[in-house]
């Protein structure tokens, strides 16, 4: 089941109740200068999506989970906790190679169960992104389909949890989101994104295992003590 909405998630976000979703799950932009056609990605501009999307996403979410990149992660608020995306291969940035990004977390851990060994890294092959991109023609960004199931369901591991992607793009999100058996709502300002993701959505079916698997060869746990 879901819903997607073209419009500005600012203003879509404002119109949604206090802590009506269980958990954002979400790619913005970065503020890197990438062609998103409506939406110019200035340094400038992600600093107003800070000031005033950030703070609706967590007023309107229990939990909100999102990889920002690593150029302007300094210009975020301190996040609940911090996991790291880890991809084989590896990516430019200015100062050398990365083969890493940043997810920033808002909000309790859902599990119970990790309290001393919290799962911080969630890994991902890189040779599985050309298959995402060709489906998602069209847009410049869209993120691993496989990642994004890790992701969904290390920070939203019951199949009853609804999740919010505000910056929807192509929709890679709400396809992992309704493989896992979720409630899922996308935002879009732009008509074309929109689109495609839905197309995409409306083809993904729940076919995958919704469980957190703490032996699994794609998450890391570090366990430490107090």
């Amino acid at each position: 089941m879901y819903e997607l909405i073209l419009g500005n998630c600012i203003d879509v976000l404002r119109q949604m109740p206090d802590k009506s979703v269980d958990c954002i799950v979400t790619d913005p932009p970065y503020g890197v200068g990438i062609d998103f056609a409506d939406y110019k990605d200035t340094h400038e501009n992600l600093l107003v999506l800070i000031r005033d999307a950030l703070p609706e996403m967590r007023r309107v979410a229990r939990r909100v989970a999102f990889t920002c990149g690593v150029a302007n992660l300094c210009f975020y608020p301190r996040p609940t906790w911090t996991l790291a995306w880890f991809y084989y291969g590896s990516g430019h940035t200015p100062w050398g190679w990365s083969a890493w990004q940043p997810i920033l977390v808002y909000g309790a851990d859902p599990d119970p169960r990790l309290r001393m060994r919290r799962c911080d890294m969630i890994r991902h092959n890189s040779n599985q992104h050309d298959s995402d991109r060709a489906n998602a023609a069209g847009h410049p960004t869209p993120k691993p389909l496989s990642f994004m199931r890790k992701l969904i369901n290390r920070v939203a591991p019951s199949p009853a949890d609804t999740i919010l992607d505000p910056f929807m793009g192509s929709g890679t999100t709400g396809v992992a989101a309704i493989q896992l058996g979720h409630t899922f709502t996308g935002i879009e300002m732009n008509g074309d994104y929109l689109a495609i993701a839905k197309r995409r959505i409306a083809q993904a079916r729940p076919d995958f295992q919704l469980t957190l698997d703490l032996k699994a060869k794609d998450i890391t746990c570090t366990t430490s003590r107090t």
